[in-house]
């Protein structure tokens, strides 16, 4: 199914979704560098590389932080890669990492990526790609597109402040290809919390609204080619948001039984530091949730809002006592205060496309500092979001 396009929603459904209408992706040349070089003629792109396997995908930007953390991230991504290869030496793997940038900053992302694509090993080629501007979807699709005649079975994709644990990435290979290469499967994330109030307040609020299934998230996902072969619309304001609402059967017992989060792969990350930075990444969180559940049938619909977002919210829902009445009270407070928000947000957008002005983009939600578990002995330079 298509989000904005299938059959089966409801009028509310479809006035909120006339109140988000984000502009096209503008058209900006890719600049390519392999093996330390730059690649004058794209079309030489698909020499010596392996067809088929799996493509893996570090999205990065040159703001994010200095050379050395970039190169902390793609070593210890690589470094995961070799357990992948070691056990299943005739899979083909190729890393795309992407380099966005800023004005001015054009000649620093090349840099990079002469200085990162170096690293590359015979077996695991490296493919650099610099393109301008803002927004992480925009280097996922590019990555994508310029892979499209290689054919990948599958996209491994995974963020720059990502810690893996022991073999976390060959553990997902494994499944995906146990499943027969099909949906989604991802790491079990664990989100550290930095030492301030906010970091530590939703770490407080994730852990009592846990919701009975898990689906993975784009931190470190592997997700079969076939889902993600015409991108991800523009409309879409997370990656890993667009997959879920892609592979959600809600006609099956298990509605994720597509998505599938292996507690045996594990990997961590920073949670977002600043209160400010806190609200924006919820912010967009929410534009997520309200953007995909008025796009998608309204079956489809359902089924998250109920068996996922808004889980033990009595009487929307069940009320779920688990861990016990005071923990159950907690997490229908929280709930309560989310749905409450949602409603806002959509009937905010309802009325931008009822009086003909509907939003046009939702900010990023990070401004705060990049910060690594893989790197977090190497201080690295203050970014703007993305």
């Amino acid at each position: 199914m298509l989000g904005g396009t299938g059959s089966g929603r409801t009028w509310w459904q479809r006035a909120v979704a006339r109140g988000f209408d984000p502009p096209p992706p503008p058209h900006t040349p890719v600049t390519l560098v392999r093996s330390g070089e730059i690649q004058l003629d794209p079309a030489n792109l698909e020499t010596a590389l392996p067809a088929g396997g799996l493509g893996v995908l570090l999205p990065t930007y040159v703001a994010r932080c200095g050379l050395t953390a970039h190169q902390t991230a793609l070593r210890h991504l690589l470094d995961a890669l070799a357990d992948v290869r070691q056990a299943r030496p005739g899979l083909p793997l190729t890393v795309w990492l992407g380099m966005q940038y800023g004005p001015g900053e054009q000649a620093e992302a090349l840099d990079r990526l002469r200085a990162l694509t170096g690293a590359g090993q015979p077996d695991v080629p490296v493919i650099g790609f610099a393109l301008p501007g803002r927004g992480k979807i925009r280097t996922v699709n590019t990555a994508f597109q310029l892979s499209r005649r290689l054919g990948h079975t599958g996209w491994l994709w995974t963020d720059d402040d990502v810690e893996f644990g022991p073999g976390c990435l060959a553990r997902l290979v494994d499944r995906f290809h146990e499943r027969g290469c099909t949906g989604a499967v991802g790491a079990h994330m664990v989100a550290l919390p930095r030492a301030t109030a906010a970091a530590r307040t939703m770490d407080r609020v994730s852990g009592i609204t846990v919701p009975p299934g898990a689906y993975p998230a784009a931190a470190c996902m592997l997700v079969a080619g076939d889902v993600v072969a015409d991108g991800i619309p523009v409309r879409r304001l997370a990656d890993d948001g667009h997959v879920l609402f892609e592979l959600l059967d809600p006609d099956a017992a298990d509605p994720l039984h597509d998505l599938e989060v292996l507690p045996d792969a594990r990997g961590a990350f920073y949670r977002v530091s600043g209160t400010y930075d806190t609200l924006r990444r919820l912010r967009r969180s929410l534009y997520s949730h309200v953007t995909c559940a008025a796009d998608y049938p309204w079956p489809t619909a359902r089924t998250y809002l109920t068996g996922t977002l808004f889980h033990g919210l009595w009487p929307l829902t069940a009320w779920d006592n688990s861990g016990g009445p005071v923990r159950g009270l907690k997490r229908w407070t929280v709930k309560a205060v989310h749905l409450t928000w949602f409603c806002c947000v959509a009937a905010g957008l309802a009325a931008r496309g009822a009086t003909g002005r509907p939003l046009r983009h939702v900010p990023w939600g990070d401004d705060g500092d990049f910060m690594s578990p893989a790197a977090e002995a190497r201080p690295a330079a203050a970014h703007t979001g993305r």
